[in-house]
């Protein structure tokens, strides 16, 4: 088959694949999306905090997300059934499907030119002196990328070719379920998030006006007596420890309970060459921070402004990497510290609000960093 050549190659058409390859386009680049699923992927997070809408927002795209999304300001926490605090949001974060919020991107990504190859299974990666050289698929098509983005996921192709090391840690002494459910009057009115001391959670939220999603976590032992039998305990067990969602408990024993794994990563770089990760491809933290999406979509423009600052010019591709982007992982590893030490200490009431930071909560980074943005010239 023809070799296809692109100013920038991005593996994986998720939320921030999808929205590096909208930034590139609209600034002239040729760009690729490579995404080995039949179509845009449903797994990842409903939630777009404030940091991350004001990425949306310097690019035209936050008034299009919220516009089909629930705005909420308030999470509800609680342990042992009791209120134990009330986390608000100035201005607002907005719970939107992943698929959609994703879907919503890509339309503009078709309309700004960039290229989708889905079924897009890679095969090969050469590389050449630490740089990818090409990219040979399943199918036998190539693609000859000058810049290649790995945003395809923990377990990232790219990642693996360039041999960067890794480091994962599962967290399983928490066994994550998911399930979508009928809406109740109390999931309508506000999000909630109960604790227990004996190390077990429950989330509920909307998703639309129609359904919302409910989240348990469980020990793993109690996970496997809970949910082997049609989730007979299910609800003896939730009772214990969720008091103002009991009117959503009918609609869980029917549910279908859809098991996530869950783990931290870390990496020991961020880019080789001209090729650079992106998402959880570079890390992953635990989904109790809340913030994995946003930080993604501010991933996005940074590389997005080195890329096009480079303008082919991979030297200063390299230095631009080095010095914009690879920073971000100081950022990312508080986040990911943070994310561990709200599981460390969620069964003991004080624990958990000690390790509570509003910094990283509502606003996403910490206070000491906090800064103007910057963009490259």
């Amino acid at each position: 088959m023809a070799t296809t050549s692109c100013d920038v190659a991005i593996v994986g058409a998720g939320l921030g694949g999808c929205f590096l390859a909208l930034l590139l386009a609209r600034r002239g680049r040729r760009v690729v999306v490579i995404e080995q699923g039949p179509a845009i992927p449903a797994a990842g997070a409903d939630f777009l905090k404030p940091p991350g809408l004001r990425v949306l927002a310097r690019h035209g795209l936050a008034s299009l997300v919220e516009r089909h999304g629930l705005k909420r300001d308030l999470i509800r926490y609680y342990h042992d059934g009791d209120p134990i605090q009330d986390c608000r949001f100035p201005g607002g974060y907005v719970i939107r499907p992943y698929r959609d919020l994703v879907e919503t991107i890509y339309a503009r990504c078709a309309m700004e030119g960039a290229g989708f190859w889905f079924d897009a299974e890679i095969d090969t990666i050469e590389m050449d002196g630490g740089h990818v050289e090409e990219l040979t698929l399943r199918d036998g098509r190539r693609l000859r990328p000058a810049v290649v983005v790995g945003a395809d996921g923990v377990k990232s192709a790219v990642r693996r070719a360039l041999g960067i090391g890794q480091l994962s840690i599962p967290y399983e002494r928490l066994m994550m379920r998911v399930a979508t459910v009928p809406l109740s009057a109390s999931i309508a009115q506000l999000n909630r998030l109960y604790f227990s001391s004996e190390g077990r959670l429950a989330y509920f939220y909307p998703i639309d006006r129609d359904r919302a999603r409910v989240f348990v976590g469980l020990p793993p032992e109690e996970d496997k007596e809970v949910f082997q039998d049609g989730v007979p305990r299910l609800l003896d067990t939730l009772k214990e420890f969720v008091t103002d969602s009991s009117d959503s408990f009918n609609d869980l024993l029917p549910a279908t309970w859809i098991p996530i794994k869950v783990s931290s990563l870390r990496v020991a770089a961020y880019h080789q060459g001209n090729t650079a990760l992106l998402g959880s491809a570079a890390f992953a933290c635990h989904p109790m921070t809340g913030m994995g999406m946003s930080y993604t979509l501010r991933d996005a423009e940074i590389l997005a402004d080195a890329v096009c600052a480079a303008d082919g010019d991979h030297a200063l591709l390299d230095h631009l990497l080095h010095a914009r982007y690879e920073p971000r992982g100081l950022a990312h590893r508080e986040l990911i510290d943070y994310g561990d030490a709200l599981v460390a200490g969620f069964r003991d009431r004080d624990a958990y609000l000690r390790a509570f930071r509003e910094d990283l909560h509502v606003f996403g980074e910490a206070e000491h960093v906090r800064q103007p943005e910057l963009q490259l010239t």
